[in-house]
């Protein structure tokens, strides 16, 4: 629950990768001919059955995953040269409680710091339902911080979305912090979540043919991993692919773009 709080200078945005491999195949970094730009993600597993993201403000990169807390599923930060970076987080939490019962939870552990300010500003529609919005004031070594945070309860699990900005700039980003927070999303289907219809059908026929491609070229003689690996393969299909979700999907956000990559991927197994 608590706000990912870090310098600038602990960032990294990954900017000649096209995609880090996650879980098992997480080494492996995959490079297209030309240079494009994305923030990668190293998300850890979902506590939640469910898919969550939200779409961060543009060219905002990614925090290094190893500075995540437990719950952190990404955090996105802007550029400062004060030393911190506004930063936009979603956690996930299983939790067996109310949402007036979380937020007293909540209001409980700020207020037992002298220096923090805690408010409840009520309601906010976001694309995953209603969630409530809360502000708290806090005092760090960079001076004063302003945070929002959206609070979502859900089948079990708190989805708390954190923004955060040093105070006497936090109005210079409030849009991208409204923004992105309107546009958090839970789904069971990362495809339903294209709102375009001819956009949903062009990814389903890529998809489609990524499958049938995976499936005629496969090798009984391989391991999973190691086919998806081999280099005709790659060349043939995946990438070509993974530049389809980079380029044509970009208004989905490097979030949902990680997410989807991920998903496909393990579907391949």
């Amino acid at each position: 629950m608590e706000p990912i709080l870090q310098r600038a200078s602990l960032c990294w945005d990954g900017a000649s990768d096209l995609l880090q491999e996650l879980r098992s195949w997480q080494r492996a970094c995959i490079r297209a001919k030309r240079r494009v730009r994305i923030d990668m993600i190293c998300l850890l597993f979902l506590l939640s059955p469910l898919y969550s993201f939200f779409i961060p403000p543009q060219d905002w990169s990614i925090a290094d995953p190893k500075l995540f807390a437990p719950s952190v599923q990404a955090c996105f930060v802007g550029k400062n040269k004060k030393g911190f970076s506004p930063s936009v987080n979603l956690a996930v939490e299983k939790i067996d409680t109310s949402l007036n019962e979380y937020l007293k939870i909540v209001k409980q552990l700020h207020e037992s710091d002298r220096d923090n300010r805690w408010r409840d500003l009520g309601n906010l529609q976001t694309r995953a339902g209603q969630t409530r919005l809360t502000e708290i004031d806090t005092k760090t070594e960079w001076g004063q911080i302003r945070m929002l945070q959206s609070i979502l309860i859900k089948d079990g699990h708190a989805y708390i979305l954190t923004a955060a900005a040093l105070k006497e700039e936090f109005s210079d980003f409030y849009e991208d912090f409204e923004k992105a927070i309107r546009s958090f999303t839970i789904t069971e289907n990362l495809s339903s979540a294209i709102s375009q219809i001819k956009k949903r059908e062009k990814l389903k026929q890529h998809l489609e043919t990524l499958k049938k491609s995976w499936e005629s070229s496969s090798d009984i003689s391989l391991e999973p991993e190691a086919h998806f690996l081999e280099k005709n393969f790659q060349k043939k299909h995946w990438i070509p692919f993974q530049q389809c979700i980079l380029n044509d999907f970009k208004d989905m956000g490097p979030f949902w773009q990680a997410l989807i990559l991920q998903s496909v991927r393990d579907e391949l197994d």
